[in-house]
């Protein structure tokens, strides 16, 4: 796999350990670009901002990206030095195959943050490699927390506007901004400050090369530190308040290990972060502070990345370094502040930030912990199907690799979710995010699936090429997938404006089906684990973004059903590749809810109307039937539930007659009879239209509310004043693999206000 670099570093070949021809790869280097050999001793100059190497092996059959990890940095000498460690493709695992050792000078001006990334998952309610500052990074985590009285009082006076109310709470934001138990005050203590003079130069006796443009004019040979100011020791602050002293071993016994596996192969974007004022004073983390971008690494086969950053010549205090003369004082060097993200790409979105890492020495270990639940790490596949998941839905059953339409080829059931025959959905695996029964699919669904088999040679992952069509079920013409996919390269994820480099559609004129007509797509995974090409690692499983509302349309009208989707592999001559081949049925609905709820108002034109929705009545217009109509309807049978609601204000009980139920008494609230199916469950799925099925009326249901003979009327004896309320709530089940297995119209809701005419 590809590792990532910053700067400029001289890369050594320090061993070669294996019999099979080795060699190594820079690309989107500015210099030293390209392929050079496996040969101990070769060593090369490489400079550019972010860069990559991919180590690479030949067993036979061709040059083959070689497993590499990472050893941590450490200072030698003059130097910052660590390995890069390779494990080719035979049968032995102990990563001498071929190794590089990088060096670069040790700078003032250089950073370099390394450890290790772990997943975390379960019942954390802190960020396991979070203390002093504490901090919750999940939004399950912020609700659990709430349960303790202790962590509520804190966030209460801190982040009250983190806490969601107790009806209808908002739902979670795209990414969860970290809430920080900052009980050492961390945030309030000055940046750790350097001052550094030029040492004098010292004459050496050595050949020096013109090209020789590893020596840094910033190199820490070059200066000698003066003084320092070191922040606060933590304890010493926290010490100072017994209030947080309590809250921290509060805190303590919360920690609980959960922690799921190394959070390989993921992309991590650095930032640095200015506090606010506020935050200096003591207030809330806000994450609203100035960043600057600085780049980005990518974390190895076992989670450990290192990523380095310098603070060139534009740096406050260092403008000028240059020409400083010896004994001559230069500004202060100040140890930064820096914020770690994961993100994704198409659609861009940020998937974890954490909260930041204050006074960031020179070398910094800084291992973090990424919930589970928003970062997902792609990993080499192993006999797995073609079309394997859609978005977080995992597929089971058996490969279709006839591309049969029999119910029992297209009946997908594993990992506890149920793809029917007919393209109908259940999702009950918690690795989904969440569960639906009976669910259509729509929007835009990630397809992901096994394109390259980790458990086959190089030589036997012969798909270069893949197509995609839809069809409907019931139709002869087959349409060939021809939408534009792209994904990141890693060394180009920070070029202004950029989305990614296509995958598809091309037109391959090669021979076989590929004759410069069909649209097919590169398979990137095969670049990835065979021609180490840096495509970003994150999401490499996806091989298209399918927008289903492009096939679900007849004569320009959107109508839903069951469409075949099918995937084939072939080979660099365009000849199918044997068993690649994978078809799959999906229920394609992008039609919404016939969703409606007509104003609810008197059938008496009689009755006075003050305007903005107040009646004046006399007691003998006190029965006078409310009306309004309402339908929830999906003629397709996707409505999940539906609700039909009336309040009245003052909530003193009040017997009513409505011909959609009966007599019934209201007492502030009442929920109308109906609006869902339990049968509604995989295996059956009978489907559920609503208002269509419970009053068999495929259109508006008339409804008239009225109170009963025997009562008051609608303003009770002793009340002057009353006002009635009647809202309508509705979700259809429908997903994209992603979403909650339902989508909901925003609620309708009217009023009637009432007023006694003669009291």
């Amino acid at each position: 796999m590809i590792i990532a670099m910053q700067g400029n570093w001289t890369v050594t070949v320090k061993s070669k350990g294996a019999a099979f021809p080795q060699r190594f790869v820079v690309q989107g280097a500015t210099s030293a670009n390209g392929t050079h050999p496996g040969t101990p001793g070769t060593s090369v100059f490489v400079t550019g901002a972010q860069w990559s190497i991919t180590i690479q092996n030949d067993p036979g059959t061709g040059f083959q990206a070689s497993e590499t990890k990472l050893t941590f940095p450490h200072q030698v000498g003059s130097n910052y030095v660590f390995d890069i460690q390779s494990n080719d493709a035979g049968n032995d695992t102990d990563f001498d195959d071929l190794v590089l050792t990088c060096s670069a000078p040790v700078n003032i001006n250089d950073f370099i943050v390394y450890g290790n990334v772990t997943l975390y998952s379960g019942s954390c309610i802190f960020n396991p490699c979070r203390r002093f500052p504490y901090v919750i990074d999940t939004y399950p985590g912020l609700l659990q927390a709430l349960k303790n009285p202790l962590l509520k009082d804190y966030i209460n006076k801190y982040y009250p506007e983190r806490i969601p109310g107790p009806v209808n709470p908002p739902d979670p934001a795209p990414y969860f901004k970290p809430i920080v138990f900052d009980l050492t005050n961390e945030a309030t203590q000055a940046n750790t400050a350097l001052q550094y003079t030029r040492s004098a130069p010292v004459e050496t006796k050595r050949n020096l090369k013109a090209a020789d443009e590893s020596v840094s004019p910033f190199a820490a040979s070059n200066f000698q530190l003066v003084s320092s100011t070191p922040a606060v020791a933590s304890k010493q602050i926290l010490a100072q308040s017994a209030e947080n002293i309590s809250l921290a071993k509060n805190i303590g016994g919360l920690y609980r290990y959960c922690l799921s596996g190394p959070g390989s192969n993921l992309t991590l974007t650095f930032e640095e972060y200015d506090r606010t004022g506020s935050e200096l004073l003591g207030g809330a983390y806000t994450g609203t502070g100035d960043r600057r971008l600085l780049g980005d690494t990518i974390t190895d086969m076992n989670g450990n990345y290192i990523f380095r950053f310098s603070f060139d010549m534009t740096f406050p205090g260092l403008e000028d370094a240059s020409d400083v003369g010896p004994g001559e004082d230069i500004n202060t060097v100040l140890y930064p502040d820096v914020i770690v993200k994961v993100t994704g790409y198409s659609p861009y979105q940020v998937l974890f930030e954490s909260a930041p890492y204050y006074n960031i020495q020179n070398l910094r270990r800084i291992d973090l912990c990424l919930p589970e639940s928003t970062v997902h790490v792609s990993s080499a596949c192993f006999n797995g199907n073609l079309i394997g998941s859609l978005g977080n839905v995992f597929l089971g059953g058996n490969q279709n690799t006839l591309a049969s339409t029999s119910a029992t080829s297209l009946r997908r059931y594993g990992d506890s979710n149920y793809l029917e025959s007919n393209g109908v959905i259940s999702v009950n695996s918690s690795l989904a995010g969440f569960h639906v029964e009976c669910a259509a699919w729509n929007g835009t669904i990630d397809m992901r699936g096994c394109m390259y088999d980790a458990s086959k040679t190089a030589v036997d992952n012969k798909v270069r090429w893949y197509t995609i069509r839809v069809n409907r079920a019931g139709t002869s013409g087959w349409t060939y997938v021809s939408q534009n996919y792209k994904h990141p390269k890693f060394s180009k994820r920070n070029l202004p404006n950029y989305i990614g480099d296509d995958v598809g559609p091309f037109y391959p004129a090669v021979g076989g089906t590929l004759n410069g007509v069909v649209p097919a797509y590169m398979n990137i995974q095969r670049q990835i684990f065979v021609d180490g090409i840096d495509w970003e690692f994150s999401n490499f499983d996806r091989y298209m973004q399918l927008n289903t509302a492009l096939y679900d349309v007849i004569a320009g009208i959107t109508t839903p059903g069951t469409f075949y989707v099918r995937v084939d592999g072939y080979d660099a001559a365009g000849a199918h590749v044997s068993n690649a081949t994978d078809l799959i049925a999906l229920y394609i609905h992008n039609k919404g809810l016939q969703f409606q709820m007509t104003g609810a108002s008197f059938n008496d034109s009689t009755i006075v109307s003050g305007g903005c929705g107040l009646y004046r009545l006399t007691d003998a217009q006190m029965k006078t039937p409310i009306v309004f109509s309402f339908e929830v309807n999906d003629p397709y049978g996707f409505v999940n539930a539906y609700s039909l609601g009336m309040g009245r204000c003052p909530g003193t009980a009040l017997d009513l007659n409505a011909n959609i139920e009966g007599d019934f008494t209201i007492t502030g609230s009442h929920t109308f009879p109906g609006g869902s199916n339990p049968a509604n469950v995989h295996d059956a799925c009978p489907g559920y239209k609503g208002t269509q099925d419970d009053y068999s009326n495929p259109g508006l249901v008339s409804v008239e509310i009225q109170p009963t003979l025997a009562g008051d009327g609608w303003i009770k004896t002793g009340e002057y004043f009353t006002i009635y309320s009647f809202g309508l709530t509705a979700s259809q089940r429908v997903t994209n693999g992603y979403n909650t297995g339902t989508s909901s119209p925003n609620p309708i809701s009217s009023q009637i206000m009432m007023e006694r005419l003669n009291p």
